[in-house]
């Protein structure tokens, strides 16, 4: 009798767990820590871990401009803490990871340059207060290939290398709603990034000004940031 009852309490017993539901439980999940990236504007999609502010000392007053000295680096400083190796830009001997520049080349001329990874992408330019988005800009890619995007044409550089026009900026008329005619500025070939041959450079009448001839010794390299380190004809 007494194993009778024991086997139905055990086939009770067993049938009970069966049908008790499991509860599974919860997976632990960590916290993902957010990084406190900048947004850059001009690029779609990227977000920068740092950002730095140069100017111009020869063509921004720092009595007078409203810009803001306080954060800014002046071109002196910048190629005392900045360098060029390989086409990688470096600050204080590390290579720069992230980084947007606010460039302020003269009262009326601002730069936003975009750094990835060592290697300029490119950057956009607001000149003369002309409405925003601004036309101007220039792009690099991975293939070494230069676009300058201005209102009337553009000037591709397959692998840094073809002919190259540059032109004075034109101004928004906002009683007439357009641009002003752009004017050419400077015209020459381009090599492997540097200036070879004959160039032309106008004045703002559209008239000669000079005309220089380079070799690849000269080394003056078209890109910026680079050409802020030229030896010859920095950019600035």
């Amino acid at each position: 009798m007494m194993n009778k009852f024991s086997i139905i309490i055990f086939f009770l017993f067993c049938t009970y767990n069966a049908q008790k539901k499991i509860t599974p439980k919860k997976p632990v999940v960590k916290p993902v820590l957010k990084t406190n990236y900048k947004l850059a504007c001009g690029v779609s999609g990227v977000n920068f871990k740092k950002i730095d502010n140069w100017y111009n000392e020869k063509y921004v007053n720092d009595k007078i401009s409203p810009y803001n000295f306080k954060k800014s680096k002046s071109i002196k400083k910048v190629k005392e803490q900045y360098s060029f190796k390989k086409d990688q830009l470096f600050h204080s001997g590390k290579k720069v990871d992230s980084l947007l520049v606010y460039y302020r080349q003269s009262e009326n001329i601002n730069y936003l340059v975009y750094i990835v990874n060592g290697m300029s992408t490119g950057y956009t330019i607001n000149a003369n207060n002309n409405p925003q988005p601004s036309m101007y800009s220039v792009t690099y890619n991975k293939d070494g290939d230069i676009t300058y995007n201005y209102l009337e044409s553009n000037v591709f550089l397959a692998k840094g290398s073809g002919s190259f026009k540059g032109y004075y900026y034109a101004e928004w008329n906002g009683k007439n709603q357009s641009f002003s005619k752009e004017i050419l500025k400077e015209e020459g070939e381009v090599k492997n990034n540097y200036k070879v041959g004959e160039w032309k450079y106008y004045n703002n009448e559209g008239k000669i000004d000079s005309v220089k001839t380079y070799t690849l010794k000269d080394a003056v390299d078209v890109r910026f940031p680079q050409c802020i380190f030229n030896k010859n004809e920095p950019c600035y």
